[in-house]
């Protein structure tokens, strides 16, 4: 049975919602990503841990006074410290993909002390790549145009189909029972207006996950192989001497096969490895 929650933050507040007992392991979605997205694999994983999802900030039932401001990786990255500090259940695990998985990297960076674990799937950083290989997602956004094609557009770059992963239109985005179609449609806006441009101004600061060595693992999807996410991974992990890891399906993996993928996400979270 799942729990429903909120959380105030500077100028608003932040919906979250736990499921399952155990350790707790919070997950944090790609592209405009609710706490709706990734219920599948929160379904696959809630046996063995305590599954904490949300609404970014704007999102769905996550509350703004303004909309419009500008926010940064780092801010996001204090939302979730401010619901792991909510539930006072200590450090927590972390799963992030594409950009969850920046903001996943800018928890472990500024609240180590918050961080069990780390997990990272394909995360956009382009910092770690050179030449040509610098392109597409983080340095994507729009402040005018069609919020829906240009996350198409984006889907299209690295891989995905929108609308062919467990029925969920988005790539990583999802759908779910607790945000009617309006709503979505602001997150998609939200997510291509402020945060796609929000990860392209992202720095990340390597040395300064020290503390979690030891801790960090990298993900890939074993189908994402030709595109800018995966290679982005792949350098990452290079950059941090762990291995890759390759988990079922593509950069949307966790919303195609859930099932298998949280059996390797399971995997990455043992502490032994």
């Amino acid at each position: 049975m799942s729990q429903d929650h909120t959380v105030q933050i500077p100028g608003g507040s932040l919906y979250y919602r736990t499921q399952g007992h155990g350790p707790s392991l919070i997950l944090l979605g790609g592209g405009p990503a609710n706490a709706d997205t990734l219920s599948a694999l929160a379904t696959g994983l809630e046996p063995d841990h305590t599954v904490i999802s949300y609404d970014r900030r704007g999102y769905s039932r996550s509350q703004l006074d303004d909309r419009d401001a500008p926010v940064s990786i780092e801010e996001h990255a204090d939302d979730v410290r401010r619901i792991l500090a909510d539930l006072d259940r200590g450090p927590a695990m972390v799963f992030g993909s594409s950009i969850g998985a920046v903001i996943a990297l800018g928890l472990a960076t500024s609240a180590p002390g918050d961080v069990a674990r780390l997990v990272v799937h394909e995360p956009p950083l382009g910092q770690v790549l050179t030449g040509a290989d610098r392109a597409t997602f983080d340095e994507g956004g729009a402040e005018e145009g069609d919020p829906e094609a240009a996350l198409n557009a984006l889907a299209g770059a690295i891989g995905v189909q929108r609308g062919q992963a467990s029925g969920q239109p988005g790539s990583g985005s999802g759908s779910g029972a607790g945000a009617g179609d309006k709503a979505r449609a602001g997150d998609i806006e939200l997510f291509v207006r402020r945060d796609m441009p929000a990860v392209g101004r992202f720095h990340l600061d390597l040395d300064r996950l020290a503390p979690l060595k030891g801790r960090i693992a990298v993900a890939a999807g074993r189908d994402s192989r030709d595109f800018y996410p995966y290679r982005c991974a792949e350098r990452l992990a290079e950059a941090l001497g762990v291995p890759l890891t390759e988990l079922p399906g593509h950069h949307a993996g966790m919303i195609q096969h859930p099932a298998e993928f949280a059996a390797g996400l399971e995997e990455l979270l043992r502490p032994e490895r």
